[in-house]
């Protein structure tokens, strides 16, 4: 029987890449998904989003490469994991990308070559990303005021980290007297405006008051960063470009399944597309978010990019094609500053941690708070999580309402030249992993010790395809692969994080000057959201 499925399907992918671009585009795209995500039926006539079919980022890769056989035009997991669209949606989507005359977007293929496995950073210039006119008259433009912002643009609100860097920002502007806008899908304005507040949540009192006072300076757009002018009219464009003083870009397509290919058009041209916006009608300095995972022990924080990391092998390494896919954006933005004296900051941050105080402020989908959930409800872990002097190793995490703040006050303090800045827990304090197992049994949740590490993943992986559905898919089960054999012990961080720890002593006010140290109270809060969440029962 699943012989003959198998041949059945393997007939249909044969039929689809032969003769789906010559039927109707909605009656192809169903059959695709039918056959990529194995279902026995599919209407047509019915608008669903691939995700409700049971699709998941691995499936859209699938998806996205089947309907680039058939069309002959790249076609982004992005646009198929929308989280506000459909399949009629893509459908048209689909429609207007073929159809299109003139110039097209940057694509993968068009920057890197078709199947290229090496990315060189001379491929990242921005002549392959904005057209000339706009390019020749951004050599024309005086640089960017050095007051303080009136306007700030904020890309990414939705986001775990975003959604208090907007918080942040409403705060600075209300001093100030300036206007938040922010970029998020949505059918409309209204629709992009709601889900931004959605996703703050109503579990805290003191959080909903405070977006309740600020909600006047904020202004909501509904676009997308993966499409051409960000997906706004021409005339929303026009008076961004003309209005925007600053740029505050954390928005990314953060998948650690997808490879640089199905992540280049929302993070790669993405932030070129936010460039332009820069360099258009006057010029604009940005702050940048990118990752820690991008770079080693011996890349300095204001090592230039093009001779630090030239070029970049892809892999199938866990992460490999977000990563990548952040390079491309820092090169892109370090031409940008090279060629047009763009202001740029960027930020690699490593793990935005649960809110030190608003309750339910947690990012479920981490792998952080899968790993506190997982132990939490298995109640087994290894005798260790590193391998070598576990005495000395150390959590490079902090919490996200401390990132947010050091991004805004940092960021607001270098108003020219091009700096970079690595935001990491680097203090030699012995708090580790090992630590925060010892705090989830003081929670309620104690964790019996199975030795070997090899014996531990085998009980834990088990115990975690048992649980129920809901659990097991915010558990650590489909990201087990980060896990399978102990890393060494590390004693603070080998990054370098000087200038970063000095930015956070000149800038941050109210006491807060110093980088802080994780503490058993962090643990408390994430237990407490977690039961809030309803995936954790009281210990």
């Amino acid at each position: 029987m699943h012989g003959d499925l198998t041949q059945a399907q393997d007939s249909e992918l044969v039929e689809l890449r032969r003769d789906g671009a010559s039927a109707p585009v909605l009656e192809t795209l169903y059959r695709a998904a039918r056959s990529v995500l194995q279902l026995e039926t599919l209407d047509p006539a019915v608008p669903v989003s691939f995700a409700d079919l049971g699709g998941r980022s691995r499936a859209a890769g699938a998806f996205s490469l089947l309907l680039e056989d058939i069309y002959g035009i790249p076609v982004e997991a992005g646009a198929i994991m929308n989280p506000t669209g459909d399949l009629h949606q893509l459908a048209r989507q689909i429609e207007r990308d073929r159809s299109a005359s003139g110039p097209q977007r940057a694509s993968f293929a068009s920057v890197h070559g078709n199947g290229a496995t090496v990315l060189e950073a001379s491929d990242l210039t921005l002549d392959r990303f904005i057209d000339a006119a706009t390019l020749d008259a951004a050599a024309t433009l005086p640089p960017p005021g050095m007051g303080e912002p009136e306007r700030v643009l904020l890309t990414g609100a939705n986001g775990f980290l975003g959604r208090f860097l907007c918080l942040e920002w409403l705060k600075r502007l209300e001093a100030s007297g300036g206007t938040l806008t922010c970029i998020a899908r949505g059918s409309d304005d209204a629709s992009a405006r709601a889900r931004l507040l959605e996703a703050f949540g109503r579990d805290d009192a003191d959080l909903t008051t405070e977006l309740d006072r600020l909600g006047s300076r904020l202004v909501v757009l509904a676009g997308d960063l993966a499409e051409p002018k960000l997906g706004l009219a021409d005339e929303r464009w026009a008076e961004l470009a003309q209005g925007i003083d600053l740029i505050v870009h954390p928005a990314a397509l953060v998948n650690h399944r997808l490879p640089y290919r199905q992540l280049f058009s929302p993070n790669v041209a993405g932030t070129a597309e936010l460039i332009r916006l820069a360099l258009t009608t006057r010029a604009k300095r940005i702050v940048n978010l990118s990752t820690i995972a991008m770079v080693g022990p011996d890349i300095d924080e204001d090592a230039p990019i093009r001779s630090a990391i030239p070029r970049w092998t892809v892999s199938d390494d866990y992460a490999d094609g977000y990563a990548s896919s952040k390079w491309a954006g820092e090169v892109l933005l370090a031409d940008a500053h090279e060629r047009f004296g763009l202001p740029v900051t960027t930020f690699r941050s490593y793990l935005a941690m649960a809110h030190s105080r608003y309750r339910g402020q947690i990012n479920l989908t981490d792998m952080f708070t899968r790993w506190v959930l997982s132990l939490a409800l298995t109640r087994i872990a290894p005798p260790s999580f590193y391998s070598g002097n576990v005495a000395r190793a150390h959590y490079e995490g902090l919490p996200v309402d401390f990132i947010a703040a050091a991004i805004v006050a940092i960021g607001e303090a270098r108003r020219e030249g091009l700096h970079t800045f690595h935001v990491l827990n680097p203090h030699d304090d012995g708090v580790s992993l090992d630590d925060f197992v010892d705090w989830i049994g003081e929670g309620g949740f104690p964790c019996q010790k199975v030795a070997p590490f090899e014996a531990w993943l085998e009980q834990f992986e088990t115990a975690l395809r048992a649980l129920p559905e809901a659990s097991r898919r915010a558990s650590l089960l489909p990201l087990m692969a980060a896990y399978s054999s102990p890393p060494p012990a590390v004693p603070g961080t080998l990054i370098a994080t000087a200038r970063f720890a000095a930015g956070v002593r000149e800038t941050m006010p109210g006491g807060l000057g110093e980088i802080p140290h994780l503490g058993p109270q962090m643990m408390v809060k994430y237990l407490a959201d977690l039961r809030a969440s309803g995936l954790l029962d009281g210990g």
